[in-house]
């Protein structure tokens, strides 16, 4: 029970439509919790991902660059799940590239200005190669994006890059001072008004003191737009972070052994505890849908293994915070695909109607999507939830409809903070 057969191969939008319709049906007959679709990682990536809603651009076959950072598997995604390519065109300009091409450009760059160092041996790494240099998209949210750049001269120190891919155009610059090179991990927020940082999985749990400082901060924007750039203190370094939409820009939601707290910015102070969440290993990673009503956490034990005994996907209903559904993900360990599992999903469809998790089989890897439980909301909310189910997220500027509510149905209205 719960596979949708779908036969033959699809090269028409008409048959497309047609299976998404069914699919929809499915959907309002399914009970919660249900499982709805299931099939092979391959048939998702082409075509089945569309038909079940999933009509993002989330490029769900990336590798998130396992091969440049170390460290144990489960991290979070701060990207949306898409994968950008950086490389320099000139000094003065930065070219990223999409791998679904949904963006291919250049963003012209100011000089970052780094603070002078003492090591005697920065001279000694120049020389050795002085055109190498690491690029990456550490954050993304709604056309913004965090540029990480490290160079061989000054190895402790990491330069970053604001950009607004929509405008091509440079928000501002920064650098972080640390006593050795590393990736970091950014976080922002619904609104873009704030981006947190803190050093990747690895380093926040191994490597001590945590004395990272932002400095040379330069903003191009106006007081009213420009977002305020913070670390994420050494006290929540072992926790599960994410934003919430409901909750705006001034919460967050953390995630540390088997409890969940939300916090308010900048002071970091309590608002909400909700202990012992009755699951059976500790918090990992946790995930918000486009509208703040669900958040999927991920247990996993040992953390550090290759082949996990416990590793269970479980989602929980905001705001009560209690679980509505859990699903086993359990599988065997490909070193490719268990990235894919442990970073990529879960993902929820964008009208929160369903949830797609992978699992790894002996022979193939498989994606399995379950309803999720209904929400009681406004009417504005159930067509939005509807209108996303049946047509592509990427189509629905084509809709005759008000700018308002292509803002509304894109997720780019502003949010303000929700009652706990």
């Amino acid at each position: 029970m719960g596979n949708l057969h779908l036969r033959g191969s699809y090269h028409s939008n008409k048959d497309e439509d047609k299976c998404s319709a069914d699919f929809h049906k499915r959907i309002l007959s399914a009970k919660s919790g249900q499982l709805l679709h299931t099939c092979s990682f391959g048939k998702w990536i082409r075509h089945r991902r569309k038909i079940c809603g999933f009509t993002g651009k989330t490029d769900f076959s990336t590798l998130r660059e396992a091969h440049r950072r170390s460290g144990i598997l489960v991290k979070p995604d701060t990207t949306d799940g898409r994968y950008f390519a950086v490389s320099w065109k000139s000094k003065s300009e930065i070219v990223i590239l999409e791998k679904l091409a949904w963006w291919v450009g250049s963003v012209k760059v100011p000089r970052v200005p780094v603070p002078d160092t003492e090591d005697p041996n920065w001279f000694r790494h120049a020389q050795h190669n002085r055109t190498r240099k690491e690029c990456s998209v550490v954050g993304y949210r709604n056309g913004l994006a965090v540029v990480q750049i490290n160079c061989d001269r000054h190895f402790t120190i990491a330069k970053f890059y604001i950009l607004d891919l929509f405008q091509k155009t440079c928000v501002g610059h920064f650098v972080v001072m640390y006593h050795t090179r590393r990736w970091y991990e950014c976080y922002i927020s619904p609104n873009k008004r704030r981006i947190m940082l803190r050093p990747d999985h690895l380093t926040r749990v191994v490597v001590l003191p945590d004395s990272y400082v932002i400095q040379n901060l330069t903003l191009f924007v106006g007081p009213s737009e420009s977002p305020v750039v913070a670390t994420i203190p050494p006290a929540f370094r072992t926790h599960a972070l994410t934003y919430n939409t409901k909750l705006g820009d001034d919460f967050v939601i953390l995630g540390a052994d088997q409890d969940i707290e939300i916090r308010k910015l900048p002071d970091w102070s309590l608002e909400k505890h909700v202990p012992n969440l009755n699951i059976s290993a500790s918090i990992h990673q946790i995930r918000s849908s486009p509208t703040g009503d669900f958040i999927a956490i991920r247990y996993v034990h040992p953390i550090h293994s290759r082949e996990y005994s416990t590793n269970f996907v479980a989602v929980l209903s905001y705001p009560k915070l209690d679980i509505v559904m859990r699903v086993d993900v359990r599988g065997c360990y490909w070193p490719v695909s268990e990235v894919i599992n442990l970073q990529v999903f879960p993902r929820f469809s964008p009208s929160e109607s369903c949830i797609a998790v992978m699992r790894n089989c002996s022979y193939k890897r498989k994606v399995f999507v379950y309803k999720l439980p209904p929400v009681q909301s406004s009417l504005q909310h159930l067509c939005r939830r509807t209108v996303l189910q049946l047509v592509p997220l990427k189509d629905t500027e084509k809709l005759p409809l008000p700018n308002k509510l292509l803002d509304y149905l894109q997720f780019r209205e502003k949010t303000t903070a929700g009652v706990f």
